[in-house]
């Protein structure tokens, strides 16, 4: 049994031979199905909500090691340090979120993904886009943009013979505060707004999938594949 400091709570207890037992969830080779998109070239996490009093703060998000997924969320491990993703089921937003969304946990809502690609595009739209400013989980390189109707027969993330299941994508919706982030203008009107949330919007600004019938924590790395059913 390892033990790591979650950042700011409590210690974490990890049973690290269970979790290179999930190295042993694999698929019978499927390769011909599967269409390779590229790489995790970055992994994160954001410690809080990033929009506090109208204002999207890219401060709160913090590159990680490595990302541990299970059904309760995501953990962040930096230096054998554990970080609550701030949509883990006991991160304290849970409890003391100031909405009902702030204090609901959706499971089937676990990982967010962007690709290099599409901020190449928001770079080209918008002038500066510091890579991961999304607070998506992960970012892949790719030189395409990808569309929602692309990922919806599943998402893998592998590791040699290890296969990882993602499943249920949904587009992450921008909102109002990051779209004036990147606008470099917290004040703009919401009409101002609209046409540059639309570009945004349809996976541009990245997506969300839950984990599929994983039970054990698993972990995910730069340099890990990203797959897409063909």
């Amino acid at each position: 049994m390892a033990s790591f400091t979650l950042r700011g709570l409590a210690q974490l207890d990890v049973d690290v031979d269970k979790l290179w037992i999930s190295y042993d969830l694999t698929m019978d080779d499927t390769t011909g199905q599967w269409k390779k998109l590229g790489s995790i070239v970055l992994c994160q996490i954001h410690t809080d909500r990033m929009i506090h009093d109208a204002v999207y703060r890219d401060e709160l998000l913090t590159e990680v090691d490595s990302l541990w997924l299970s059904p309760d969320g995501v953990v962040g491990l930096v230096d054998e340090q554990a970080i609550l993703q701030a949509h883990h089921r006991l991160h304290p937003t849970r409890t003391i979120g100031t909405t009902e969304k702030h204090r609901t946990y959706l499971p089937h809502r676990l990982l967010s993904f962007g690709f290099t690609s599409h901020y190449d595009a928001m770079v080209e739209h918008f002038g500066a886009a510091p890579m991961g400013c999304a607070a998506e989980d992960i970012i892949v390189e790719c030189d395409e943009i990808i569309s929602l109707g692309q990922l919806g027969g599943g998402v893998q993330v592998r590791r040699g013979d290890r296969i990882i299941d993602l499943v249920d994508a949904e587009v992450a919706k921008p909102c109002i505060p990051f779209t004036r982030y990147l606008l470099g203008d917290q004040l703009t009107s919401e009409d101002n707004v609209a046409p540059h949330r639309a570009f945004l919007d349809h996976g541009m600004r990245g997506f969300i999938v839950g984990l599929a019938a994983h039970t054990e924590p698993v972990d995910i790395a730069v340099g890990d594949e990203f797959w897409i059913s063909a």
